[in-house]
């Protein structure tokens, strides 16, 4: 038992030895980078940090001259490794950092040179920084007279729309109708906000509108409006897309925020100075409403128009453009551009009527790049052609209004032609959804030549009718009648007893294929088990029923099934299970449901008929 415990630990210490060795060679291998972050622009008497990160672990660290900044408090380190493992590659992640806190009661511009850190035996520097220092802002204190209630309650006096407001900022206030705007709402202010009681956004009338970001956490950063230092947050960003031409105007935002304020007592201490005395005070804010001009497109509108504003374009693409009947093949169409994209509808193809048709499938990919909605959306239509022949998908048409140029464009499509050769398998079994729609010509000539060899002429009180010949033919015409009756008859008998046959051997056929699916299932074999599942099914029914080849569709053979009093239930069973097989042999990767289930579904679906017709 010792020597499996002290076995054990020795291919641990193995292991342990092998992973540190590889985390030293990630460590090794990696790009070392010294990294410095401070605020652009701070107050004077204000606290602030900078902080010194490194992707490695340093054997030290030299930080700069802070002049003209005092160091209230650092350097306060801290680090942070984190090991994943994907794909079989282990990474590593390792981040060290240095945080001082500075201040300073200068005015101007100042830059921080770089730190330095040694990793390996190397020496790396940081980005220098660059701050702007400015006049810091001054809180009003409260008299001396003034009793600490008093200062409660006008505390909320004391907060002015200077100090704390919203507002919406839009990137642009001059559009056509359905072209796209960003709105976002900030909040500046000078306080510390503590919390919101109340925030209530507009309801955007006469805009089509969708959140780009709400975030849950505020996020403050400083920036340097009419000579005062303000912590600006973004509260919301909307992407909008006016709805009617026109002025329209973007109601106000309202808000009750809980500020901070300092104060002073009246009984002063030697601690006022150092710790300060707070109330919080709530503030009502009301933003000002945005007026957007809202310019109406060019008339004479080009048809079709789905309302498509921006710059776009148009693809459609098959994967194969040659194949045999019964075999699928995939139609895309791709729309492209910036805009508003989302809003619009991908035009409908016509395609020829003998394809069959699956339902198609959508997919989007677009996002916000540069104030802009830009992306794809993309269409995809799984086709089957159930005839031969050559067949043409006609090209599409797309009008939108261009933006760059002010005018409406057009998109073509070239149509896309596709050849389809006969399956050459035999007793593959066509599904038939519909009769092929040919055209149909009647040969002739509209002119003729003259005719010149002249017949005898006859006597004009002759009748045909009247010869021996004519009344001859009467006995002859009723015998050829007979005979072909009785060759009819003899034909439906003969066809009678062939249906007969293949409805008492459909079972039996159906279980050669299921056993021969059943081959397949063993070699993993799975485009053709799920073709012979499919003739299975289909050959059954077609047996079972007495419904010939070439009327075999869906809706014959449910109307046949219910006539045979099966449930309603059952046949979409049954047809599920054939969809799922037909679009397994074209898009195996779409079916989540196991090979072994599809087998089984379809045994039981033959013995339940079975048992039921």
């Amino acid at each position: 038992m010792e020597n499996v415990i002290l076995k054990k630990t020795g291919n641990m210490k193995h292991i342990i030895a092998i992973l540190s060795l590889i985390i030293f060679s990630e460590t090794i291998a990696q790009d070392i980078a010294l990294k410095a972050t401070a605020p652009s622009t701070v107050s004077t008497g204000s606290q602030f940090k900078i902080v010194y990160s490194v992707n490695a672990k340093p054997s030290s660290f030299k930080n700069p001259s802070f002049e003209p900044f005092e160091i209230l408090m650092g350097p306060s380190t801290s680090s942070n490794t984190s090991i994943s493992f994907i794909n079989g590659q282990m990474t590593q992640d390792v981040s060290y950092s240095y945080t001082f806190y500075l201040t300073t009661s200068k005015e101007g511009k100042f830059t921080i040179p770089p730190a330095e850190v040694v990793v390996n035996g190397k020496t790396y520097k940081s980005n220098s920084v660059q701050i702007e220092v400015i006049k810091g802002n001054a809180t009003p204190p409260v008299t001396s007279n003034q009793t600490p209630s008093n200062a409660a309650g006008n505390a909320s006096a004391n907060v002015s729309n200077e100090d704390v407001f919203i507002r919406i900022i839009v990137n642009k206030n001059h559009v056509y109708e359905s072209e796209q705007l960003i709105a976002s709402v900030y909040i500046y202010t000078r306080l510390n906000i503590v919390g919101f009681e109340e925030l209530k956004f507009p309801t955007m009338t006469g805009f089509w509108s969708k959140d780009l970001e709400t975030p849950n956490q505020i996020q403050l950063k400083q920036e340097y409006i009419n000579g005062q230092l303000y912590n600006v947050g973004l509260l919301k960003s909307l992407i909008l897309s006016p709805t009617r031409s026109g002025n329209i105007t973007i109601d106000p935002v309202q808000a009750t925020v809980v500020v901070q304020q300092r104060v002073q007592s009246r009984r002063r201490s030697i601690f006022d100075d150092f710790f300060g005395t707070y109330q919080t005070v709530s503030k009502k804010l009301v933003s000002s409403p945005v007026t957007i001009q809202v310019k109406p497109l060019l008339p004479n509108q080009p048809e079709p128009f789905s309302g498509g504003v921006g710059n776009f374009s148009l693809e459609t693409k098959v994967d194969t453009d040659n194949l045999k009947m019964n075999e699928a093949f995939n139609y895309t169409i791709h729309l492209k551009g910036a805009g508003n994209i989302n809003l619009l509808e991908i035009p409908k193809p016509k395609f020829p009527p003998d394809f069959e048709v699956y339902e198609p499938k959508t997919t989007e990919n677009i996002n916000i790049k540069e104030s802009k909605t830009q992306g794809t959306k993309s269409v995809s239509y799984i086709i089957i052609p159930r005839h031969h022949g050559q067949f043409t998908i006609p090209g599409l048409t797309f009008n939108y209004f261009d933006l760059n140029t002010k005018s409406y464009k057009t998109i073509q499509t070239e149509p896309i032609n596709i050849q389809v050769s006969k399956d050459s398998i035999p007793g593959t079994i066509a599904v038939i959804s519909q009769f092929s729609k040919k055209d149909i010509s009647i040969l002739g000539s509209d002119i003729r030549h003259i005719k010149t060899n002249v017949e005898p002429l006859k006597k004009t009180d002759f009748f045909v009718y009247q010869s021996l010949i004519y009344k001859a033919s009467y006995p002859v015409a009723l015998l050829v009648l007979l005979t072909l009756l009785y060759i009819r008859k003899e034909q439906i008998k003969q066809r009678s007893n062939i249906i007969v046959m293949r409805n008492k051997k459909a079972n039996k056929v159906a279980n050669k294929r299921l056993k021969q699916a059943k081959k397949f299932l063993t070699e993993q074999n799975s485009e053709k088990f799920y073709e012979e599942i499919n003739r299975a099914l289909w050959g059954y029914i077609s047996d079972k029923l007495m419904i010939p080849t070439s009327e075999l569709n869906k809706e014959v053979v449910i109307e046949k099934l219910k006539n045979k009093n099966v449930n309603d239930e059952f046949i979409v069973e049954l047809f599920n299970t054939i969809e799922m097989c037909e679009f397994a042999r074209y898009a195996l990767s779409s079916i989540n449901i196991s090979i072994d289930n599809i087998y089984n579904q379809a045994t039981n679906h033959i013995n339940h008929l079975e048992n039921c017709i």
